[in-house]
């Protein structure tokens, strides 16, 4: 199992999506990540409420258990680890 999780949205390509910047961004930095697709309706995402009190995607978990949420939050903690 990786040690980032990326839960997001069930669009299948990476170009639409604040979830497919995200993942573009952890695979040009060759960051190893298991990817959860989350439901469409926010009403139905528990495990993402479970996560961070809120539904909407993308969220990152890192290797401690913290979730970053908001694609632009996630990019800028990218970029400060120098990845």
């Amino acid at each position: 199992m990786a040690p980032l999780t990326l839960h997001r949205c069930p669009t299948p390509t990476d170009v639409l999506c604040p979830c497919g910047r995200v993942a573009r961004e952890l695979k040009r930095a060759g960051l190893e990540f298991d990817t959860v697709r989350e439901p469409l309706r926010k009403r139905d995402r528990e495990r993402v409420v479970a996560l961070t009190g809120q539904p909407k995607v993308p969220v990152l978990v890192l290797e401690d258990g913290e979730a970053i949420v908001d694609s632009r939050r996630i990019v800028e903690h990218l970029e400060a680890r120098g990845a």
